[in-house]
C-alpha cells in the first residue's frame, strides 16, 4: 500500500440557529412599543372645555364688508358684456348695487368693499364700480386680483 494514499474527510459541519441575535432584536422591539404607548397615551389629557354658555368667543362680523364680483357673461370673449354681483347672490345692474352699497353703509358705517373683477374685464367696467364706492363715501376698498402667467417683460 506504498501507493495508496490516505483519505482526510472534513467533519461535516452542523446546521444550528444561533438564537442570541434574534432574541436582542425582539427584546428591542419590545423595548421600543412600550415607550412610544406610553408617550402616545400621555398625549391624549383630558380637557374640561367651556360650554357655549360660558364661551367668551366673539362673532365676526361678516356683514361689515361687501364683496362685489365683476365677470364677464360669456367667458370665452372678452367683448363680451359684464355683469356686477355683491357676493354670491345673482347678477344686478350697477343701479341695484349702489343702492345696496348706500343701504350697507348707513347700518354699518366702517364698511369694507372688495372689488373681484375677472382679468378681462375692462378697466372702465372696474372704474364704474369704484366711482359707486367713492360716492357712497366708503373709505376702505380693495381690488383682488388673480395672479397669473404675465408676457415677458421686453
Amino acid at each position: 500500500m506504498a501507493g495508496e494514499r490516505k483519505r482526510y474527510y472534513r467533519p461535516r459541519a452542523s446546521l444550528t440557529f444561533n438564537m442570541a441575535p434574534m432574541i436582542d432584536i425582539v427584546f428591542l422591539l419590545i423595548i421600543f412599543f412600550v415607550l412610544v404607548g406610553t408617550f402616545a397615551s400621555a398625549e391624549h389629557i383630558r380637557m374640561d372645555l367651556p360650554g357655549p354658555d360660558q364661551s367668551q368667543a366673539q362673532n365676526q362680523k361678516i356683514s361689515d364688508r361687501a364683496i362685489i364680483n365683476i365677470q364677464l357673461i360669456n367667458p370665452d370673449d372678452s367683448q363680451s358684456p359684464v355683469v356686477f354681483s355683491i357676493g354670491p347672490n345673482p347678477p344686478e345692474p350697477l343701479e341695484m348695487i349702489d343702492q345696496r352699497l348706500a343701504a350697507n353703509k348707513t347700518a354699518f358705517p366702517d364698511l369694507k368693499v372688495i372689488i373681484r373683477a375677472d382679468k378681462r374685464v375692462r378697466y372702465a367696467d372696474v372704474r364704474s364700480v369704484m366711482e359707486i364706492v367713492a360716492d357712497n363715501n366708503i373709505e376702505m376698498m380693495n381690488i383682488a386680483a388673480l395672479l397669473g402667467p404675465h408676457a415677458p417683460a421686453n
